[in-house]
C-alpha cells in the first residue's frame, strides 16, 4: 500500500477523523476571518477540507499527495518544497504546519522560508508530534510505523528551535490512548506539541 493510500485510509477512519477534526479546531482558533493561510506539508488536503470557506493554499513536495488532495478537496494546492516555498515574500497572514516539521531534516531552512512568506505580524501555527507522549513513543517503537521516519525526535528541542523564529509559546493537546481521542494537556498523554507565534512587525 502506498503512503497516499495509507494516509487516506487513516484520515477516513473514525480515529483519524477524530484526530484531524481536533487539529483543525485548534488551528481555527488562531486563524482570523479573511486570513490568507498557507498549509505547509498539506498531504491529501485534510486541513483544507475542514476550512471550506477560508483562503487557504496547501503546499506539499509529493506529487502523489497533491494529486490526491486535488481529487478530494476544492482548494488551491501547489507542488513545492518547504525549504524553498513557491510563495511571494510577506504574502500570507498565517502559516500552518501539521505533523510535518519533525520529518524535514533542514528545519532552519523551513522556518526561514515560513517566516519569509509571513506578512509582518503574521502567525505561525506548528503542530508537532509530542515525543514525550506515550502514544508517540509507542509508535516510534512499532515496526513499520510512519513515525519511524521522524528526523527530529526531541519535540522539546524542535519547539525551542521554532520559537527562535517567532515570538510565542507552546502548549500540549490531543490526548490519545488506545485510538481514543480526549482532551489533555498532560505531556505524557497529549500527542501534539502546539507552537504558536507571531512574526515581529
Amino acid at each position: 500500500m502506498s503512503d497516499v493510500e495509507s494516509f487516506i485510509r487513516f484520515c477516513e477512519s473514525e480515529f483519524g477523523t477524530a484526530v484531524m477534526d481536533r487539529e483543525a479546531t485548534y488551528v481555527k482558533q488562531h486563524v482570523r476571518a479573511d486570513d490568507r493561510v498557507l498549509d505547509v506539508g498539506c498531504g491529501i488536503g485534510s486541513l483544507e477540507e475542514r476550512f471550506p470557506d477560508d483562503k487557504i493554499i496547501g503546499v506539499d513536495r509529493s506529487e502523489a499527495m497533491i494529486r490526491a488532495a486535488r481529487e478530494r478537496v476544492s482548494a488551491s494546492f501547489v507542488l513545492g518544497d518547504a525549504t524553498t516555498l513557491p510563495v511571494t515574500t510577506a504574502s500570507v497572514d498565517t502559516v500552518v504546519s501539521v505533523s510535518t516539521l519533525e520529518f524535514i531534516p533542514d528545519i532552519d531552512a523551513v522556518l526561514a522560508e515560513a517566516t519569509r512568506v509571513l506578512a509582518p505580524g503574521g502567525t505561525l501555527v506548528a503542530l508537532v508530534l509530542n515525543t514525550r507522549s506515550e502514544y508517540i513513543q509507542s509508535n516510534l517503537e512499532r515496526e513499520g510505523s510512519y513515525f519511524q521516519r521522524m528526523v527530529h525526535r526531541d519535540s522539546e528541542a524542535l519547539a525551542d528551535t521554532i520559537l527562535e523564529y517567532v515570538e510565542g509559546e507552546q502548549e500540549f493537546f490531543l490526548g490519545i490512548s488506545d485510538e481514543q481521542v480526549f482532551e489533555s494537556t498532560d505531556p505524557s498523554k497529549a500527542a501534539i506539541t502546539a507552537i504558536v507565534g507571531t512574526l515581529p512587525e
